[in-house]
């Protein structure tokens, strides 16, 4: 099944978001008078409606950004969009596709997001509101979110991000339901995770793609668990992706992975 991934913060009325940072950008965000904001402003601090009078249709070509996707096509007009626009686009659309959902967060700057609570029960009534418990998804690098909200929505698939490089400082023997004092949390090495994330009831592992191998996929797979790997750009990671076996690839260039299943025959299912 094909699938959309988007990333959500929390706005000021308590909705979920469809952004990747934290906070509104110069590089992407315009006014209603076309100027670039000139300040970045936290989503948290701006109600559903502050969010959709800003213009996010296309790169500020001054801006590093641009620089980093010179083949992106300008849209303009485009707004930021909550889940619940997602959601109603894809059934206007009437499209057969899934919905990753993942889940933002941050230690750094905890005023960036509700308290952790909260942010569970936002998100699982707006899951539940929505009636996406069977089209979605639900995945983060802050492994509590999707498990608290899986134990409130039992029919709900969750997946736990992972990447080498990244410390799980947030993770302590009093959130996990077991402790392996061998083993801390911030220092799980890659082929361990999919033993893990099985124990924490997750139903996908979301890795680095770099920091995938055979053996801890075949692991993974051994156990049940799906594979999603994340940011697959060049064709040469993509087919090295789908030799290997993943299940889903995450990419910044759909029309890029299209291409090589279109170009390939024997990928076409």
């Amino acid at each position: 099944m094909d699938a959309i991934e988007i990333d959500v913060w929390v706005s000021r009325d308590d909705r979920l978001i469809v952004h990747h940072d934290p906070k509104l950008s110069p590089a992407i965000v315009r006014t209603t008078n076309g100027s670039w904001i000139e300040d970045k402003v936290p989503i948290r601090d701006l109600t559903t409606a502050d969010l959709a009078k800003y213009d996010v249709g296309r790169i500020n070509p001054n801006s590093e950004y641009a620089a980093r996707f010179p083949d992106q096509i300008p849209c303009d007009g485009q707004t930021i969009p909550s889940l619940e626009d997602i959601v109603n686009l894809l059934r206007e659309m009437e499209a057969d596709i899934e919905i990753n959902i993942e889940l933002k967060s941050t230690t750094d700057e905890p005023d960036l997001l509700p308290q952790i609570d909260q942010y569970i029960e936002i998100a699982t009534q707006e899951i539940l509101n929505l009636g996406i418990i069977d089209q979605a998804f639900v995945q983060s690098f802050d492994w509590r979110l999707p498990i608290s909200i899986r134990s409130r929505l039992p029919g709900l698939k969750i997946g736990l991000l992972s990447d080498q490089d990244r410390q799980y400082g947030f993770l302590s023997k009093d959130v996990l339901p077991y402790h392996d004092p061998k083993s801390p949390e911030n220092q799980i090495p890659s082929d361990h995770l999919p033993r893990y994330f099985h124990k924490l009831g997750a139903n996908i592992w979301s890795p680095n793609f770099v920091d995938l191998n055979a053996d801890s996929l075949k692991n993974a797979h051994q156990l049940g668990l799906q594979v999603c790997v994340w940011t697959v750009n060049t064709i040469q990671h993509m087919q090295n992706m789908m030799n290997l076996g993943v299940d889903i690839i995450t990419t910044d260039y759909p029309n890029r992975f299209f291409d090589l299943l279109f170009t390939d025959k024997s990928n076409i299912a």
